[in-house]
């Protein structure tokens, strides 16, 4: 007999859930207000009481064995009368939520009810359905009986169906187990580079939980890091692949390796797209009466998820939109259910390391083998900082109070006034337009926490009539204050106020460090594999992603007379020298540009020396110019990297800014790019945030200038500087000027870059090391 493992939720949630999608009803409010209810009303019950009671059975059905398990929320017991309790607690109304999902719960107490029956030889059982109103503690209570029987027959009919489904997926785990291990490394040949690399990861997979690599660019890193994880999944088939990156371009780099690779193996995928790339609707608003793709989604799901899987391996943007039309569903949500059905999934970091919207089915509950690939991991302290940090910007009051009149607005009307009342009596003690504070003030808490209980019925009752941004507002309350719960030595609070106080104050709270949320998430994966071109500077990173091990250098795999790097540290680029020195500058760009036709890149610090620095060079027949501009769209953004093409006839000069949207994920091969000017060392301008965080790590490591400044300025020039050498046949430069390359750590860094490094301090030197360099 075969044998299978399963829990109740996700037995009876394949087989009956159904419904609408509603974000005003399933949110992380109301999961959160849920539990602490759940937890209070069980603590209230007698000793007769048993909270949380685990069970665990194993079913003969046709020629299985099932181990089916769970937790039931109460198991009340009294003489010989059994009552299995189901709590359930909502927002909406009682009876509405009890009719719309009754088949649902009860099919989960009852696979509850039967396992107890058995386990103690009971011909009959009741059951409990308590429901609990997050609004006002209101309860209803549901009761039934079930012989022993009647309870067997229900979930024979649940075993029936899941393993009608089952039985594919079991099919194709078989299939692409066979094709895993009989998989050859999917490329003709292996950089030497990218075999070094495979080696320590695969023994990092057998071995080791966490492993860093920094790998320069052309070595290879996204099949060097995946093939050995497809090697696990065909010796552990539980296994999940989690391919996570920071930008568009990591996804499309994962997407083609395995694009390679289906070439020769089944492997199935799905790619996790931002919500506002996948919506149908006219407006992003998840609930059945402003979007038709919300209504009975939990109804419909199913037959769409067999349906794809079925006939799809890639489950892409379009793919998942295919089918989505096809079954009139939320394309965003269908995503996230494919990727049950997925070996491997491809998503931003936030899915694994945002505590709103990580993958919950994943990692509230782990369910097997999780490995996590993390892309340009230099992007992750930044990220995870950036998650934990918030702003609450009370500008939309300003609307509301406007539209709210009349009687069926009184009630939420009357706790944006209590709102109101408290930041004003909190502003009068705010002296600066930045100021830092020990606590979010406790009246304005009590306030929005009441809001949320409020705002949560207010927003069902006005359905599509709801005004214009009340629910952005509503969620970025429940966020704020989830984040406000986290705050310790690693953050700080602080508000901003206009100097004519015409508006309400904002309040941040800011992460200054995400090393423990980064460790807390790694907690629930079994291996972690970080790997970037720029994880460096290596103190930097060790301290940001709390590394203890070292940080695995692979080789160059380009030999270093493709790279010539010039460094010009007499030309001063500090703010107070820069009106100065523009000519100069203007002068030196040119005659980088001038030896040989070509595409070519120059960085510059601010958007504001850009235009300076454009007007410079001007009009010039011996080349054609291409600018950055502030708010560019993806549109535009795409054509600017398409206007360097290859073998060009004409010089083409690019503007951009040092740390801006072309200094990485910029992948221009060959003679696409010759060349990159970079001005300045990215060092940020001072700020009230920038000084927060100084002021952190000279607290805690006595070097808040570094952590502060210096480093994340260096990485970014670093990662600019990996624009220039993207393949084996590239060749090109990269001119450094500002007088700060003279000194450490910049200095220090740019000795250990692989390349030809030469000092430069005028136009004609410039010229003649190029001569020789092209000639060459």
């Amino acid at each position: 007999m075969r044998t299978l493992n399963l829990s109740v939720h996700t037995l009876v949630d394949f087989v009956l859930h159904s419904g609408d999608l509603d974000t005003r009803v399933f949110n992380l409010e109301t999961m959160t207000r849920g539990t602490q209810m759940h937890t209070f009303y069980q603590a209230k019950q007698n000793q007769k009481y048993l909270a949380e009671y685990a069970l665990e059975y194993t079913f003969e059905y046709e020629n299985h064995l099932i181990t089916l398990q769970g937790r039931v929320d109460g198991v009340i017991v009294n003489a010989n009368e059994v009552i299995i309790e189901e709590i359930k607690t909502t927002n909406s109304d009682l009876d509405v939520f009890f009719n719309n999902h009754e088949r649902w719960h009860l099919g989960q107490a009852k696979c509850y009810a039967l396992m107890y029956a058995l386990r103690f030889n009971l011909e009959t059982i009741d059951i409990q359905l308590t429901y609990i109103s997050q609004i006002d503690e209101r309860k209803m209570l549901k009761r039934y009986t079930f012989s022993k029987d009647e309870l067997q027959k229900d979930i024979n009919s649940y075993f029936g169906e899941y393993l009608s489904f089952f039985y594919q997926v079991e099919k194709y785990e078989k299939k692409r187990t066979k094709a895993l291990n009989a998989l050859a490394f999917p490329y003709d040949s292996i950089r030497t580079s990218q075999k070094i690399m495979m080696e320590q990861v695969e023994h990092a997979l057998e071995h080791e939980h966490k492993i860093y690599f920094n790998a320069p660019t052309g070595s290879g890193k996204t099949m060097a890091v995946l093939y050995p994880s497809l090697k696990v999944l065909a010796d552990k088939s539980d296994t999940k692949i989690f391919y996570l990156t920071a930008k568009g371009s990591g996804k499309a780099q994962a997407e083609n390796a395995l694009r390679v690779t289906r070439a020769k193996a089944l492997v199935k995928s799905t790619t996790v797209n931002a919500k506002e790339k996948m919506c149908l609707n006219d407006k992003i608003a998840c609930n059945p009466d402003e979007c038709p793709y919300a209504v009975n989604y939990y109804g419909k799901v199913r037959a769409a998820l067999i349906d794809a899987f079925r006939s799809e391996d890639d489950y892409n943007n379009e793919t998942i939109m295919k089918y989505a039309t096809k079954h009139n569903l939320c394309p965003f949500e269908y995503q996230l259910d494919l990727t049950l059905l997925s070996d491997v999934i491809i998503a931003d970091y936030n899915y694994l390391f945002d505590p709103f919207v990580y993958l919950r089915r994943f990692f509230d509950k782990k369910i097997g083998n999780y490995i996590a690939l993390i892309d340009e991991a230099h992007n992750l302290p930044r990220r995870v900082m950036d998650n934990y940090s918030l702003v609450l910007d009370f500008t939309p009051f300003y609307g509301f109070r406007k539209v709210l009149k009349g009687p069926e607005h009184k009630k939420i009307r009357r706790i944006i006034n209590r709102i109101v009342k408290d930041i004003n009596e909190y502003t009068e003690g705010i002296v600066s337009e930045f100021e830092t504070i020990l606590e979010f003030p406790n009246e304005l808490r009590n306030s929005l926490e009441r809001f949320l209980v409020v705002g949560s019925e207010y927003m069902q009752d006005q359905g599509a009539d709801l005004v214009e941004g009340f629910s952005d507002f509503f969620f970025d309350v429940n966020k704020f204050l989830k984040i406000l719960d986290l705050v310790d030595e690693d953050f700080v609070l602080y508000t901003e106020i206009d100097e004519e106080r015409t508006f309400f104050p904002k309040f941040y709270v800011k992460c200054l460090n995400g090393a423990k949320f980064i460790n807390e998430v790694l907690g629930g994966i079994d291996h972690a594999l970080f790997f970037s071109a720029t994880l460096a500077p290596a103190p930097y990173f060790k301290t940001m992603l709390d590394i203890e091990d070292d940080i695995h250098q692979v080789p160059n795999p380009f030999k270093k007379d493709q790279l010539l790097i010039m460094v010009d540290d007499g030309t001063s680029l500090y703010y107070k020298d820069r009106a100065e020195t523009l000519g100069e500058v203007a002068a030196k760009i040119k005659a980088a540009i001038s030896v040989k036709t070509g595409n070519y890149i120059v960085y510059t610090p601010s958007f504001v020396y850009l235009e300076h620095l454009e007007k410079e060079l001007g009009n010039n027949e011996e080349y054609d110019m291409i600018v950055q501009r502030q708010g560019m769209t993806d549109v535009e953004k795409e054509a600017y990297l398409e206007s360097f093409t290859l073998s060009p006839s004409k010089t083409r000069l690019g503007l951009a800014v040092l740390g801006g949207s072309f200094s990485e994920g910029v992948d221009l091969v060959s003679d696409r790019l010759s060349g990159v000017i970079i001005l300045g060392v990215g060092y940020p301008p001072p700020s009230f945030e920038k000084e927060l965080e100084k002021e952190y790590f000279d607290n805690k490591l006595n070097d808040g200038i570094s952590y502060a400044y210096v480093y994340p300025a260096l990485n970014k020039i670093l990662q600019t500087m990996g624009r220039v050498i993207r393949s084996e046949n590239d060749y090109g430069f990269i001119l450094l000027m500002d007088k700060r390359y003279n000194f450490n750590p910049y200095r220090a860094q740019l000795k250990s870059y692989d390349g030809i490094l030469v000092q430069v301090r005028n136009a004609n030197r410039i010229g003649e090391i190029l001569s020789r360099f092209f000639l060459n």
